[in-house]
């Protein structure tokens, strides 16, 4: 289990250096580069409401600075990106972390370095390496709930090493 934890660790920091994910707010313009006609349509249709507030006997100049600053308050929190900090603590867990960091250990592959340097391991059991290999011969990859699940059964497996039982309360 040490072993396989540590290659999913480095793996996991692998990835959360290569893909910049440090759980930091910042701005993404990509959405200005990628769709510059409905930029330009939003800020035709801020003038005009603008336009219509300035003008109207009961709206005056308050109302107006109130929904500009309402609207870019607004655009700057939608244009904030966030890449959330994988950790090896997070895979398989079901809580609010799901929300926010997604079910990334579902859909990320392990790389071919790992799963050789797990199924390499004399510390590995044959069985594990084996379900790897079935797993890898079958989907074609291994992602990384694979490989925890596959290490947690293994561990829950083990027998006691005190020799004492726990009673059920």
């Amino acid at each position: 289990m040490d072993v396989i934890k540590s290659v999913l660790n480095s793996e996991i920091d692998l990835i959360n250096h290569q893909e910049g994910r440090d759980g930091k707010p910042r701005i993404n313009a990509e959405f200005f580069v990628n769709h510059p006609w409905l930029c330009l349509a939003m800020l035709m249709g801020y003038i005009a409401v603008g336009i219509v507030m300035y003008v109207s006997p009961y709206m005056g100049i308050g109302w107006f600075i109130g929904f500009t600053a309402f609207l870019v308050f607004m655009s700057a929190m939608l244009l904030l990106e966030i890449k959330p900090v994988y950790r090896y603590e997070d895979i398989g867990v079901l809580d609010l972390r799901v929300c926010y960091n997604g079910e990334w250990y579902f859909s990320r592959e392990l790389s071919s370095d790992a799963v050789q340097q797990i199924l390499s391991s004399d510390s590995v059991s044959a069985r594990i390496k084996n379900r790897i290999q079935s797993i890898v011969s079958h989907k074609g990859f291994v992602d990384f709930y694979d490989v925890y699940d596959l290490a947690r059964l293994e561990q829950q497996q083990l027998p006691d090493p005190t020799g004492t039982a726990q009673l059920a309360h």
